[in-house]
């Protein structure tokens, strides 16, 4: 517990705070490359009645009709990891440059056509806090709810209430597969009751998400297999040695009863049984051999990192474990070769990503631009806190003792969608349900296993599995089904399931054209309600890059290379 100096030094801040609404929140974000034409605020929004939980939100307005354009909140997952992690390196419009110290533009940001608020959930993540303690790690998934229940009832009444009445939706990834459902559950409830102030909510979109553990864990067994991680002889062993009661198909044996978890979260072959040392390989991102790959995207490599070992719990982060130094990297985005005159220039050596490595550098790139003291005032991070803990806070990308702590109590969530399908009264309400399909954390039949059942159990038909296209010349961006139905209040209720083709956990970085105009799409529909995934009639599929701030924008040749390799070479 804090001493009774540090409460009253937080109490001030908070005070401070509340004269920081609406238009005192705007900032002028440090670094920054080029020029906007869209607003940034970074504020704190009370996330209990007493005000005592202080949530960090940031929001970026649109870039195309602020004052019209919808609302999206997002949520990144964990549990215990910073949607700031989104802004910066997935789907806002500021990534951080490999200084640590400017932002460069990601011009497929997802504030294309929509206002986007980030938030920092739960208490204890990032610059959320508690005004009691030093450091709060407690967490669970209903108390998580009721801070995001809270947090938006307050940004729509008191901090930001031009929102009031706007369209919103919530949108998120991983771990927020379980806050959304649980979130849209209590906003529902709430309108239907008269507490929530925003009675148009119009949907959600979760991304490689958590909501079906067993789903997940028995998939994954399946995608390793069929992705050459076993050898035929042990696959057909594993199809004898892990059979469930009398099942002859495998892909639907229960597999999850040769596992074991402490958590709910992390899952193990059982070493005290054949199957369970069989799958092992295939459920960690842990190697027959010793070798480790990155879970979140199976066929991203950095080829300049050393990979350090991870251990229990962190076998399942490995963004967070398999940190890398940028200083690997440096020798990349040094020399006088004239990229314009050599295309041999061009060929990434040192990843396999088309970014030139940013996925293998961005974390500790964030970590020094959000720790700048500069920054974190600008940002609005309360100097009472600050002081309190040394001058600045120390900011991580995810908060490895709330993850160690919290308690995971649904590993379901059929029962928060029912609730939505049957109470909603919004007409055309919708899910978008989507996964990058080189996931292995939360991979896209895990997932498609779980709409299934949900369709299913409310009534929802399907409709045939089709490709969606993205680009100018219609490449295929990955593939789409549907289940429509009419809710418990007879108004339609659709859920759509897409993956994204060569996307993996972070689907808004591994393919950026295509995510916007999948979200963009999603927030669009027609008259009917139906979402047409192929239209590029609000997104750009080749966007120009802003000017740059005294600078002339560079056009020609140089605009076709990667987006980080050229924010670099014009520094």
């Amino acid at each position: 517990m804090a001493s009774r100096g540090y409460f009253l030094v937080i109490a001030l801040g908070c005070c401070s705070a509340v004269l920081g609404i609406g238009e005192a929140d705007r900032v002028d974000m440090p670094g920054l490359q080029f020029k906007v034409n869209f607003k940034t605020y970074s504020g704190y929004l009370n996330a209990n009645d007493n005000g005592t939980w202080q949530m960090h939100y940031m929001l970026t307005e649109s870039r195309s009709s602020p004052s019209d354009d919808p609302l999206l909140v997002w949520f990144n997952g964990g549990p215990g990891c910073s949607s700031l992690l989104g802004l910066f390196e997935e789907l806002g419009t500021f990534y951080v440059n490999f200084d640590g110290s400017t932002l460069y533009e990601n011009v497929y940001a997802w504030n294309a056509k929509a206002n986007v608020l980030f938030l920092e959930s739960p208490i204890g993540v990032g610059f959320s806090y508690d005004t009691t303690q030093d450091a709060y790690i407690k967490a669970n998934d209903d108390q998580t709810a009721s801070q995001n229940y809270a947090a938006l009832k307050d940004f729509f009444n008191r901090v930001q209430p031009r929102y009031k009445n706007r369209t919103f939706y919530l949108t998120g990834e991983s771990y927020a597969g379980i806050y959304i459902p649980m979130l849209s559950q209590r906003i529902v409830e709430g309108i239907s009751i008269g507490d929530f102030p925003n009675n148009n909510f119009q949907g959600a979109a979760i991304g490689n998400g958590f909501m079906n553990v067993p789903h997940l864990m028995n998939s994954v067994v399946l995608w390793s297999a069929y992705h050459g991680r076993v050898s035929l002889d042990d696959w057909d062993t594993i199809k004898t040695v892990c059979r469930t009661g009398s099942e002859t198909d495998v892909e639907k044996y229960d597999f999850t009863q040769f596992m074991t978890t402490s958590n709910g979260m992390d899952y193990y072959g059982n070493n005290s049984t054949l199957c369970g040392q069989l799958i092992e390989p295939l459920i960690s991102n842990e190697g027959f051999y010793g070798y480790y790959y990155d879970q979140y995207n199976y066929y991203q490599d950095c080829y300049q990192s050393t990979y350090s070992i991870p251990t229990g719990q962190q076998k399942r982060r490995s963004l967070q474990t398999l940190r890398k130094k940028p200083s690997q990297f440096s020798y990349v985005f040094t020399g006088t070769s004239n990229m314009g005159n050599n295309a041999a220039a061009l060929t990434n050596r040192i990843s396999t990503d088309n970014q030139w490595g940013y996925p293998c550098w961005t974390d500790q790139a964030l970590d020094s631009y959000l720790n700048k003291r500069s920054v974190q005032d600008a940002l609005h991070i309360p100097k009472a806190w600050r002081d309190q803990m040394g001058g600045t806070i120390q900011w991580g990308g995810c908060n490895d003792p709330i993850y160690e702590n919290y308690h995971l109590t649904y590993s379901r969530t059929n029962q928060f969608f029912q609730y939505v399908i049957q109470n909603v009264k919004t007409p055309n309400f919708r899910f978008l349900i989507y996964n990058g399909d080189v996931d292995t954390v939360c991979n896209y039949l895990g997932d498609a296993w779980h709409i299934r059942d949900v369709a299913r159990e409310n009534g929802l038909q399907a409709s045939p599995r089709t490709p969606w296209f993205f680009s100018a010349n219609n490449q295929v961006a990955g593939f789409a089904q549907s289940y429509t139905g009419n809710g418990g209040q007879g108004v339609k209720v659709t859920i759509d399931v897409l993956t994204v083709k060569g996307a993996g956990h972070m689907v808004p970085n591994d393919r950026p054209g295509p995510s916007v105009q999948m979200i963009t799409n999603f927030m669009f529909p027609n008259s009917n309600g139906a979402v047409n995934y192929n239209s590029s009639a609000y997104t750009n599929p080749q966007p120009d890059l802003s000017p740059l701030k005294g600078k002339t924008q560079i056009t020609g040749f140089l605009s076709s290379l990667s987006l980080v390799t050229l924010a670099l070479v014009i520094r």
